[in-house]
């Protein structure tokens, strides 16, 4: 094996310099494919290989230029993956693939349904205003109220109130009842 890689000459083969440059352009290209391709980071991890090879090509025509190469991928690789994934991020794309994105044309029919949701809640809650109910649970302020036979969270204006108290709803807010305890002249 060893005979057969004397007998090849250096000037006959291409450039170990063309090749660092086709393997550093097959790992841009793999790269950039990992963004779009879901493939669990085996692309990614192709592209590492193909940068290895690069470098190893790199040290292979000249030591000097592999020292070169391999400070210059160290310096400026983290600077290129910083800049992709900020022009990545901002695109269509990525903003369905990130966790709460809601793409532009979304986004205002998105506060339509949540802003319709909240006034639907609201209204569910509103009606109670002015009616009256028991404490099924020490409100210390937060506990559960029965008003018109439906079990209710609610929360005590003032202090706790104990459980099997007489209570009047005061006021709604969007996801809670505040209630006091009843007087004799409620």
């Amino acid at each position: 094996m060893i005979e057969l890689l004397a007998q090849t000459a250096p000037e006959a083969s291409a450039s170990p310099i063309i090749w660092a440059f086709v393997f550093l352009g097959i790992a841009i290209i793999l790269f950039i494919a990992e963004l779009f391709v879901p493939s669990g980071g085996l692309i990614a991890v192709i592209g590492g290989l193909s940068v290895v090879a690069s470098l190893i090509a790199f040290y292979t025509y000249d030591i000097n230029t592999g020292l070169i190469a391999t400070g210059t991928y160290m310096v400026l690789g983290p600077i290129m993956a910083w800049f992709a994934f900020k022009l990545w991020i901002s695109s269509p794309l990525a903003k369905q693939m990130v966790l709460g994105g809601i793409v532009s044309e979304d986004r205002e029919e998105a506060k339509q349904i949540a802003d319709a949701q909240q006034r639907e809640r609201l209204d569910h809650w509103q009606h109670l205003v002015g009616k009256t109910g028991v404490t099924l649970s020490v409100l210390r302020p937060v506990g559960v109220v029965r008003i018109n036979g439906e079990r209710i969270d609610a929360i005590a204006e003032t202090g706790s109130i104990e459980a099997d108290t007489p209570i009047i709803v005061v006021s709604a807010t969007d996801n809670q009842l505040k209630v006091r305890r009843r007087t004799s002249e409620e």
